[in-house]
């Protein structure tokens, strides 16, 4: 399953820490669909996530 790290929470439920990661249930093209510590899906915008494949290519 795809995750996702926040990279700002500004806007965004205060569930979601800033560099914490997240599973993805769904990805639309400007939104995820993501699962967060407390098991609740939320629908967020992909400007305040980034995918775990990018950030590891890029460290």
């Amino acid at each position: 399953m795809k995750k996702v790290i926040c990279i700002n929470n500004e806007g965004v439920d205060l569930e979601f820490n800033v560099g914490e990661e997240y599973e993805v249930e769904r990805e639309f093209d400007t939104t995820y669909i993501v699962t967060n510590r407390l098991g609740n899906k939320h629908t967020v915008f992909k400007t305040h996530f980034k995918s775990v494949e990018e950030s590891e290519t890029k460290a």
